[in-house]
């Protein structure tokens, strides 16, 4: 008789783990279109353009330039984006190693 009870509750639970992994499933489905619609990424930018826009102004100004380099002399345009992703990258690790402090 213990085994029959003990059977049914591991039969029951089961099946509320396969009822969560179908929901949790389901979710992360909605999430991933979500992430994939223009719209989402729209208003994405928007709300950063609206939070900092100093910040985003001097990016794009950054960008306009770098992009009139590039279209102007690609090999100069590549060395400079070269420079910077490892200016970047030491900047990075400064600030992991300041913020472990």
């Amino acid at each position: 008789m213990f085994a029959k009870t003990e059977l049914e509750r591991l039969r029951l639970q089961k099946e509320l783990l396969v009822l969560q992994n179908e929901a949790n499933r389901l979710v992360l489905a909605a999430e991933w279109q979500r992430l994939r619609s223009p719209e989402f990424w729209q208003g994405e930018a928007s709300q950063a353009v609206r939070k900092h826009p100093m910040l985003t102004a001097a990016l794009g100004l950054g960008v306009g330039v770098f992009a009139i380099k590039a279209l102007r002399q690609p090999g100069v345009a590549m060395g400079w984006l070269g420079r910077l992703s490892g200016a970047g990258s030491t900047l990075l690790s400064v600030w992991n190693l300041l913020g472990r402090k």
